[in-house]
């Protein structure tokens, strides 16, 4: 007996370590499922932000290239003798640092053969009495830049001869060439006292339209209206590093232009969770990215759900394990002293008396004739306080009119049972106090009577952790509804945002601008309508509203509705279906999504939409057929899973919940849907509602 305690492993049953492993099991599937489930979301999200850093960086050098542009319009209309004063109104009303952030300066380089120098030198000198164009060389033709505003800060370049330099004069003559915007390899200004990398922008100017050939743009080149950059300081002004969870480094070709990839950096993760490295083409030069997240995106895509999943999956199945062999134990040994009291009264009585469970010996009428030390424990009683008594006295009054009725049919059906794990059974102490309690029942023969040998364990332990896991599992689904509640308000702040930066900048938005717009208020609206459908699904189970009458043909014509429908899309109702009495809300939902996805999922103009009910015995039938795009087989169970679509989310509105709300709703029902379709000749979704 004290072996068979000492290793609970042989308790167990074969079909109970089944239900453990199954268990676990389940655990682990359900813990990897939301584990990848999670970092595809995390990499979807790295793809969005490395879209959004080169898009932006992209837009940016854009800005910057119109201003140019309007440079080289503007110098075309202004007098020679006017250009300084001029150029530095034209440089104020663009108010560079304000509208163009990042850039140092706007100005103007011109083209010169060597016959020129002198007598465009002593013109400039007129107005400005130490213009010089240096370095001096001995080359046949200078590129000196002429003007730049403001003139603070960047009064070292005027005159600067760009020539001097290889990489500035063949971005230069590049883009004299080809008529096009370029910028330089990396350079160091003259006027930045860092000497960190930079690069100049040009946009040549001509005095003919007629630029066909390169002979002619060469024969027609007036100079350039160009642009100095720091990089560093460019970036800070385009990319606030606060306000994004993506680090980079930039080369053009082997040359680093840019790092953020450096332990000085706060926001570096030496150990990032995705990596990517992408070269693109900027106005004539490679420029290579490499990004990784930040620490910053791994506290902003945290989460404990996985981690919920497998602890309380644990938890669980520790719980069932200790239940398991408590049960077991304590019917082993109900059983071996029922076996002992058929030998020995010496015998039975030691083992009663050292049991650690409450253990008493009653007739078939219920009197009590012996119990052990942990009987008196458990309700309070000495011995000779229940001797001879009823043993009803030991149940709380609301139960002891039909014990008697249980006691007999025990006494004709005599086999060992259990009770108190599928149902609720109580033991009354001595102070009037319950508590909770398993029950377990042998039958006997002593001599030529039988008798009922009942074990009491209290499980007010066991019920206390079974009511803590289900409070566990209501907050889990309550922090899924806040999560989601919560989330609506700076959401409506983004499109209140972008509706203001769309209104601001109408005038004078690229049309790659504006379209970035459009995309933003379109995927923020669909990010809005994905809250809604998170919060319809995390309100299933809470209240699905009241019992109402409804008549059938009327909710799917008012449905049918309030989707607008276009021209060419009908719909029909066909059942024996009229009024029904039921909770409206749910219903309501089902079909509202069955119908908006048929219409939303169409493939021509062209649609029509059949609704079908039909009443069995216990439960109605429900069926949404049309004749739009089919869904393939291979895809049936996948699109009821959460967020899942067939199509891109930029070609169909959606959040991707629909079916998972109606699939929530009914297993809640516990009813079924189920999907007919061959994947090329419209689709048949068929559910069953109770009654």
């Amino acid at each position: 007996m004290t072996e068979e305690l000492d290793k609970p492993n042989k308790l167990l049953h074969w079909y109970h370590w089944l239900v453990l492993s199954a268990s676990l099991l389940l655990t682990l599937i359900a813990w990897k499922v939301s584990d990848n489930q999670i970092q595809e979301k995390r990499l979807e999200l790295f793809k969005v932000e490395t879209k959004q850093l080169l898009d932006q960086i992209s837009e940016r050098m854009s800005y910057y290239e119109v201003a140019l542009k309007a440079g080289a319009a503007t110098i075309k209309n202004i007098p020679e003798n006017e250009l300084i004063t001029d150029w530095k109104t034209f440089s104020e009303q663009l108010n560079l640092t304000e509208t163009y952030p990042g850039i140092n300066g706007i100005g103007v380089i011109y083209y010169l053969p060597q016959s020129k120098v002198e007598h465009f030198i002593a013109q400039q000198r007129i107005d400005r009495a130490n213009f010089n164009i240096h370095p001096q060389h001995t080359k046949q033709e200078y590129w000196p830049i002429t003007h730049i505003e403001p003139l603070q800060d960047n009064d070292k370049a005027v005159g600067l001869d760009i020539t001097f330099e290889e990489h500035r004069l063949a971005a230069a003559i590049k883009a004299r060439d080809t008529a096009t915007t370029q910028i330089t390899a990396p350079i160091v200004l003259v006027q930045d006292t860092e000497k960190s990398p930079g690069f100049l922008q040009f946009i040549p100017f001509y005095n003919a339209t007629d630029l066909t050939t390169q002979e002619q743009r060469k024969k027609h080149f007036v100079g350039h209206i160009y642009a100095p950059f720091i990089m560093k300081k460019l970036m800070e002004a385009t990319l606030k590093q606060k306000n994004r969870h993506i680090v980079f480094s930039l080369f053009d070709g082997n040359q680093s232009f840019y790092n953020e990839l450096i332990t000085d950096n706060n926001n570096y993760d030496g150990n990032p969770l995705f990596q990517k490295k992408i070269t693109m083409e900027m106005y004539g030069r490679p420029w290579t990215f490499n990004m990784q997240t930040a620490l910053s995106f791994k506290k902003a895509t945290h989460s404990s759900q996985p981690l919920i999943i497998l602890g309380s999956g644990i938890i669980i199945n520790s719980l069932l394990l200790l239940v398991f062999i408590t049960l077991i134990r304590s019917q082993q040994k109900a059983n071996s002293i029922a076996k002992t009291l058929a030998i020995s009264e010496k015998h039975y009585k030691h083992i009663i008396e050292s049991a650690p469970c409450g253990m008493i010996i009653t007739n078939k009428q219920g009197e009590i004739e012996k119990i052990n030390p942990q009987t008196e424990l458990l309700f309070g009683y000495k011995s000779h306080e229940l001797i001879n008594q009823k043993i009803d006295m030991l149940i709380p009054k609301r139960f002891q009119q039909q014990h008697p009725k249980l006691r007999e049919g025990f006494n004709k059906n005599p086999s060992n049972r259990q009770m108190g794990l599928n149902r609720e059974v109580f033991g009354l102490t001595k102070r009037g106090e319950e508590f909770p309690a398993e029950i377990g029942l042998a039958q006997f023969k002593e001599g030529d009577n039988f008798k009922i040998l009942a074990t009491v364990i209290d499980i007010s332990e066991h019920v206390q952790i079974t009511d803590e896991l289900k409070r566990s599992n209501k907050e889990l689904n309550d922090f899924a509804y806040v999560a989601s509640h919560d989330l609506k308000a700076p959401l409506r702040g983004i499109m209140q945002l972008a509706s203001w930066i769309e209104e601001d900048t109408a005038d004078f938005a690229t049309q790659d601008t504006k379209n970035n717009l459009a995309l933003l208020m379109n995927r923020t609206s669909r990010l809005e309508k994905l809250l809604e459908d998170l919060l319809t699904y995390a309100r299933i189970s809470r209240n699905l509203g009241d019992i109402q009458t409804v008549n059938i043909n009327d909710l799917v014509l008012s449905i049918f509705d309030l989707q607008s429908p276009p021209q060419g899309i009908s719909i029909t109702y066909q059942g024996s279906l009229e009024d029904i009495s039921t909770d409206l809300l749910p219903l309501e939902i089902i079909l509202r999504n069955l119908i908006s996805n048929a219409i939303k999922h169409r493939d021509s103009d062209q649609l029509c939409i059949n609704i079908t009910a039909q009443e069995y015995p216990t439960y109605y039938q429900f069926s949404v057929e049309d004749d739009g795009l089919g869904i393939p087989e291979k895809h049936h169970e996948k699109i009821f899973d959460l967020f899942k679509t067939l199509r891109p989310r930029d070609e169909v509105e959606g959040s991707g919940m629909g079916l998972s709300i109606i699939k929530k709703l009914l297993d809640y029902k516990k009813c079924a849907i189920k999907v007919t379709s061959d994947g090329e000749s419209g689709s048949c979704f068929t559910f069953t509602w109770p009654k």
